[in-house]
């Protein structure tokens, strides 16, 4: 009974878990992760958001998906970026690591851009940015465990033994992205990303091809103030800044519409978030500005059928903005949501 038992637990574990192992690998080679506030990671959306606020910025996040299935998606990130005059354009550099599963597939990446900034007219302005970036996507091979690793006799794991043939427990690799922004009158804006420009090869197996897909990313918006006549201010009133963002890696789509709410120093935002194969998530955010600060916090709401199983999201956002000397013949802003 108890070599029964045994063999019931590993049999358990490998109809239940693997699989969840073996999605982690596909999502962390196949798809990026995506986060629900969207600007408060500006240089992740797009490279073309580097220098928006002027003034140095440094902008920290943190991500967790599905915390209710057993080893979680975690996604970590940190960035700075700042305008430079003389260079007529933002420079930035972010660093991201993201975890995937139990099966402890993780993912980090360095990324430097420069966008640059061209005043098209007295009302609109663009950015046009290049990024690029080294990446390592690394694997514990031993977290594994598959079927001919088992001992049908008595249900214990050999742990010499496996299916790999030559493979490699980290690959390295390049990337590069594109993206531009387009601001009109400081009350619209449009932009674009594509990252993963020449798709590298991240597969741990040796002669084998596992490509990181392009991703692309198309946003905008408006902002819509209804006590300062559409102008930016020190101490805004009532504004809604309606939103859209689509995003296409291979084969997944999702898009994401919503809007944001800010009275003076708080914002909250509502947002639904469908990908093409089903629906997704609802999204509520909440966050505050108080003085060089920026804090928000949001939750994903599972409206598909892993509703109960999955627990949602949690994504933590922290950044601030430091003092500088703005010049008068600063760039004419484009103004993007801060959450």
């Amino acid at each position: 009974m108890n070599r029964l038992n045994i063999m019931l637990k590993n049999f358990k574990f490998l109809f239940i878990i693997l699989p969840a192992m073996l999605l982690a690998s596909m999502l962390a080679s196949g798809q990026d992760y995506t986060y629900s506030q969207f600007y408060a990671n500006p240089l992740y959306l797009n490279p073309a958001l580097a220098g928006s606020e002027y003034c140095p910025r440094i902008s920290l996040s943190y991500r967790n998906q599905w915390p209710a299935l057993p080893g979680s998606f975690a996604s970590y990130g940190v960035s700075f970026d700042k305008y430079v005059d003389f260079i007529h354009g933002g420079v930035g550099v972010i660093v991201n690591y993201d975890k995937s599963g139990e099966a402890a597939i993780n993912k980090a990446q360095i990324n430097a851009m420069y966008a640059y900034n061209l005043i098209i007219d007295s009302k609109i302005s663009a950015n046009f940015a290049l990024q690029a970036g080294y990446g390592q996507r690394s694997v514990n091979m031993s977290d594994f465990v598959f079927g001919s690793q088992i001992d049908p006799g008595t249900g214990n794991v050999i742990t010499n033994s496996g299916p790999f043939g030559e493979s490699s427990s980290a690959v390295y690799y390049a990337d590069f992205a594109g993206g531009f922004l387009l601001g009109f009158d400081e009350k619209y804006f449009f932009g674009g990303a594509v990252h993963h420009l020449t798709q590298p090869n991240v597969s741990f197996f040796y002669g084998e091809e596992d490509l990181l897909n392009m991703k692309i990313t198309v946003h905008g918006g408006a902002n819509i103030d209804f006590d300062n006549g559409y102008r930016r201010s020190a101490t805004p009133g009532f504004k809604i800044s309606p939103n859209v963002l689509y995003q296409q890696q291979g084969d997944f789509k999702q898009l994401n519409v919503g809007s944001y709410f800010t009275f003076a120093s708080f914002t909250a935002g509502l947002w639904y978030r469908y990908a093409f194969e089903n629906t997704d998530a609802a999204i509520v955010s909440f966050g505050f500005t108080k003085d060089n600060l920026r804090a928000g916090y949001s939750f994903d709401y599972t409206v598909s059928k892993l509703t109960s199983a999955t627990g949602g999201a949690h994504e933590i956002s922290v950044a601030w903005i430091f003092d500088c000397e703005k010049k008068s013949r600063r760039p004419k802003t484009i103004i993007c949501p801060t959450f």
